[in-house]
């Protein structure tokens, strides 16, 4: 291919993230559509499919792996540190100890003191494997009827639906294995929350802020009596849904996702998530390339071309870091 993988990646980032984007007067749409053609030898039949299917399969992958990085980096960077890394690697979470070194009274001529380490600990995520299949008839590929763009942007978003998925169940899970005292049961009051977020934030020694979808955030608003401040005020409610400051406390929106095929919101409404600020509290590895193949024969007929891509992918909630949840509705 005169086009290198490179440039595949590349076109593919900029064409999904600018559906008008174009270079020398080609469109990236058929800039991708050409390497596909080229891929296949220069025909559109059984036979160069036949042939040429697996060089085509290593675009599909090679585009899917330039965007689902992005897709979950702009949801999820607030909340969720995002690793991708080779095949085989086990990447380190890192998390430190939120003890507070003891100081203790040392006795005249005596030395007997006991040691606290200030090394930090840290942990891996374990990976699976997740695939995806689809396929398409012989006859709209030979009429050129494949949106090849349109396909490899459904796969990406596909599985970054399923991480969101992941990591939402994630979040839910966690709620309980909080301790008591780091969440709070039932419709939390405002004071509540605070006092909350003050417990975080001493335990962590740093700032905190409170992240919630839209409509878990409004809630907060709601407590605080928006109606009753300023003007300011009401027009950042109405523009946003949410107030950016209460109480003193920043709140960020984690923006909501749909379950796969569903109405079904992924991300729980009803609780707000109080962290750190610039901690990650997810943990989400993408392990080596994605891999396209073809299924087995027994799966398809010999009218279609089908191929499945796959993921090696891992998703967990860094539960020895130090946060605390709340319920609002």
């Amino acid at each position: 291919m005169s086009a290198t993988l490179e440039d595949i990646k590349k076109l593919a980032h900029d064409v999904y993230f600018n559906p008008t984007f174009s270079k020398n007067d080609v469109s990236g749409q058929d800039a991708l559509r050409n390497a596909v053609m080229e891929a296949l030898g220069g025909e559109k039949t059984p036979y160069s499919w036949a042939k040429h299917k697996y060089d085509v399969f290593e675009i599909i992958s090679v585009a899917i792996d330039a965007v689902m990085p992005q897709l979950l980096t702009n949801q999820f960077d607030n909340i969720a540190d995002i690793r991708t890394v080779a095949l085989g690697d086990k990447p380190l979470f890192e998390y430190g100890d939120p003890q507070i070194i003891r100081v203790g009274r040392v006795a005249a001529g005596a030395n007997d003191m006991r040691r606290q380490t200030i090394v930090g600990k840290h942990f891996t995520i374990d990976t699976e494997w997740y695939g995806a299949a689809v396929y398409a008839e012989f006859d709209q590929f030979m009429a050129g009827d494949i949106d090849w763009n349109s396909l490899v942007d459904r796969i990406a978003e596909g599985f970054t639906n399923h991480i969101q998925t992941k990591i939402a169940d994630a979040l839910t899970a966690s709620y309980s294995m909080l301790g008591a005292s780091d969440k709070i049961e039932g419709a939390a009051t405002l004071d509540a929350i605070v006092k909350l977020a003050q417990r975080i934030q001493v335990k962590s020694r740093k700032p905190v802020a409170i992240y919630g979808t839209k409509t878990a955030l409004s809630k907060i608003a709601e407590m605080a009596n928006v109606q009753l401040f300023s003007g300011a005020m009401k027009d950042e409610y109405n523009t946003n849904g949410y107030l950016g400051t209460v109480r003193g406390l920043k709140l960020i929106e984690i923006p909501q996702a749909f379950k796969a095929n569903t109405d079904e919101f992924a991300l729980d409404d009803t609780k707000v998530l109080i962290l750190p600020e610039g901690e990650k509290i997810i943990g989400v590895v993408m392990e080596g390339n994605s891999r396209t193949i073809e299924p087995e024969n027994t799966s398809r007929n010999d009218l279609q071309m089908g191929f499945e891509t796959q993921e090696k992918l891992g998703v967990s909630v860094l539960q020895l870091k130090v946060y605390g949840m709340a319920q609002v509705a």
